[in-house]
């Protein structure tokens, strides 16, 4: 089964949790507007982005049923690779597309099955954070999983270090998951903006890189002039690094000295906190755990923007 839509909202993931409890491989988009995470819902795999891992995830499947999306295929063309995953000899059943109402679709394919009723939420508790030397996108993901208040709306434009993140976030408190809507580079702040207008009551966090927070950075000057409640973080490799990766993966070889500079943000590097205390968003930059941890408890009990 692969879902998206309102099946990944918290009314639909009830349905969800009895529909693999009859035995069947339950997987969501790899791109998702909206997924309710976290303290103790049910967690639906994650569709690969890479094509290989898509297809191989896939292979074996006899019985492929659609619920809210459309037939899985690769985000970009590449060399020697298949552009869909659905296994030739496997049977599609469409349960209805993106515009449908998939949650619904679902309590009705779980009722067909007899599946019995499951309960969404098991047993949770808040992890704690994470000490050590070691300081990457999984222990700053456990990092913000410890501190995540309760019904915080996480928009992710993280890309490179998105996924780890994500994994690391089913282990906080319920919170919405803003994803990606399909390669909108760019698109974390002005969503994080547009959710914070929406639901002013929470705590709303953006996950972005430094390549696609350059192209909407000005959003930082309408979260301080609007005074929204957004923590931004940003996580600065000074590149465009997916882009480098997905050079790599169409077999043109290694990148020469033009390319590496059309994708190289660090001449100038870009400075963050400068650019943020600029237009108005107080800011800090971090490059250890504890200086992460207490930034993050400090932003959580702020109310307003916040970059780190």
């Amino acid at each position: 089964l692969l879902v998206n839509g309102t099946g990944l909202h918290a009314g639909g993931l009830a349905a969800l949790a009895r529909i693999k409890a009859a035995g069947v491989g339950v997987f969501s988009d790899t791109f998702m507007a909206r997924h309710a995470r976290g303290g103790g819902r049910f967690a639906p795999d994650r569709l690969p982005y890479f094509a290989e891992m898509a297809i191989e995830t896939l292979a074996g499947t006899d019985l492929l049923l659609i619920a809210g999306t459309k037939n899985p295929v690769a985000f970009f063309a590449y060399p020697n690779t298949p552009a869909e995953f659905t296994p030739k000899d496997a049977a599609v059943i469409a349960l209805g597309g993106p515009e449908s109402d998939s949650a619904a679709a679902l309590a009705m394919l779980a009722d067909a099955l007899g599946a019995s009723a499951t309960p969404v939420s098991g047993g949770w508790s808040r992890p704690e954070p994470p000490k050590g030397d070691a300081f990457n996108p999984f222990t700053i993901g456990v990092a913000l999983a410890a501190h995540t208040p309760e019904g915080a709306l996480i928009s992710d434009d993280g890309v490179t270090a998105g996924l780890p993140i994500y994994l690391c976030m089913q282990a906080a408190a319920p919170h919405e998951w803003l994803g990606h809507t399909g390669g909108a580079i760019g698109q974390g702040m002005p969503v994080a903006v547009g959710a914070a207008f929406a639901r002013p009551d929470v705590k709303t966090i953006c996950l972005t890189g430094d390549g696609a927070g350059m192209y909407t950075v000005q959003s930082l000057w309408t979260m301080a002039r609007e005074n929204l409640d957004i923590l931004t973080i940003v996580f600065v490799n000074n590149a465009y690094r997916i882009l480098k990766i997905e050079l790599a993966r169409t077999g043109a070889g290694n990148p020469g000295p033009t390319a590496n500079s059309m994708l190289s943000l660090g001449s100038p590097e870009i400075d963050w906190v400068k650019l943020a205390e600029g237009m108005g968003v107080g800011a800090e930059a971090c490059a250890t755990l504890p200086q992460l941890s207490d930034a993050l408890s400090r932003a959580m009990a702020h109310r307003g923007p916040r970059l780190i």
